[in-house]
């Protein structure tokens, strides 16, 4: 029973996944043939990315307060229909920047339900000691959609338009909620709190700010995502297509070698995670991900950045399963969706502000030189947290 949901997890996530690595491919490329500017598409990019701030810790109270399977169900149909409606825009000529930002916000904010509600759910269903493993292979999902789809998308590309791009992604979330349907759900649930909304987001503040080695873990996160998402989501394709002067289909076969190193990152985490602290682990990816990233200042072509891409994501990985399985491990399930909402506002709300930066900067400076800066910047705060003996040996 426990192998058949792990699958059924695995395969909807692999689905849903795929759609959204063409999705983000799409909608960056789509902005930018619209504009031509850097600062609308780092702003469409950061809407895209905002409602995790605004919305991101309310979503984590309704997975610990109601049914997280339903919430996950309720988060993929909402997307489907919402992304629908942009090459419907673009079929009509109606379409413009502002528009496109909206929906992608709107599609955004029923996305950020999923996550939290994701990862409350497996420990429902997998016993501790298995959970690294089961994150592992959970991960992997997402790290062969992004392989699968941006090369899928480079090939349909030479076939398809740039707009039927979304189909594909409003259809791979209405399949992979079909596939939950799936899923054995288990007997009993953990004593659930029933506060107010609000009282049960302050409880979920006061339990990171009472156990602080989850806190710290938390604000590390924020910080160091506000110098690695802003390159990778809007610095990437501005670095391929204007840098570089490579094609859509270049850019998909960029994202694609990073989700090649991820698969082998997550490889890793398999086979070592019972050996190894998560919290050592955790913090030396962090540098990787920074040394990585300030190297694609001298990079010269397009192959090379596949080749350096690759090697930056093979630490990407350790970093997410390690987190997860930290938080699953140390904290008591009722408090799951709570904290991983805020590691979800951490990750995607600061790729919000990190895009819309980028953006601006790479109005005024070389791309390869914001590269570097903030690749060193994310080097940093790597070594402020492998400082703490506490976070490295968090397990």
């Amino acid at each position: 029973m426990r192998n058949r949901n792990v699958t059924t997890l695995w395969l909807a996530q692999l689905i849903s996944s795929m759609g959204d690595a063409v999705y983000q491919l799409a909608l960056i490329w789509l902005i930018l043939d619209l504009t031509g500017s850097t600062i609308i598409t780092g702003l469409v990019a950061m809407s895209a990315y905002l409602p995790a701030m605004l919305f991101g810790l309310l979503g984590g109270v309704f997975a610990d307060k109601y049914n997280r399977l339903t919430i996950m169900h309720v988060a993929n149909i909402s997307q489907s229909l919402t992304v629908m409606i942009i090459p419907l825009t673009l079929y009509y000529g109606t379409a413009d920047a502002l528009l496109i930002g909206m929906l992608a916000f709107f599609r955004s904010s029923f996305g950020t339900m999923f996550p939290p509600a994701l990862y409350a759910f497996i420990p429902e269903v997998v016993p501790e000691d298995q959970l690294t493993k089961v994150n592992s292979v959970i991960a992997t999902s997402s790290q062969l959609a992004y392989l699968v789809g941006p090369a899928i998308a480079g090939i349909l590309l030479g076939i398809i338009s740039l707009n039927q791009l979304f189909i594909f992604d409003a259809l791979s979330f209405l399949l992979a909620s079909i596939l939950l349907l799936f899923i054995v759900k288990p007997k009993s649930r953990p004593a659930q709190e029933t506060h107010a909304t609000l009282q049960h987001l302050k409880s979920g503040l006061h339990y990171i700010m009472k156990h602080r080695s989850i806190g710290y873990l938390i604000i590390l996160t924020i910080f160091h995502n506000i110098f690695i998402m802003g390159p990778a989501i809007v610095g990437m394709p501005i670095f391929i297509k204007s840098t570089l002067g490579g094609s859509v289909s270049d850019f998909a076969f960029v994202e694609a070698g990073m989700a090649g190193g991820m698969l082998i990152g997550s490889w890793f985490m398999f086979k070592s995670s019972q050996q190894l602290s998560n919290g050592l682990l955790l913090l030396l990816a962090l540098i990787w991900d920074g040394i990585t990233y300030s190297f694609f200042f001298w990079v010269p072509s397009v192959p090379v950045a596949i080749v350096m891409i690759f090697i930056h994501g093979l630490g990407i990985p350790v970093i997410t399963i390690s987190r997860t399985s930290i938080i699953q491990k140390n904290t008591p399930n009722k408090f799951h969706g709570r904290l991983f909402s805020m590691v979800h506002l951490a990750v995607v709300g600061m790729t919000a502000m990190s895009s819309a930066l980028v953006g601006v900067l790479a109005a005024v400076i070389s791309i390869r030189t914001l590269f570097l800066i903030f690749g060193l910047g994310a080097v940093i705060i790597g070594l402020i947290g492998l400082s703490s003996k506490q976070l490295r040996q968090l397990n």
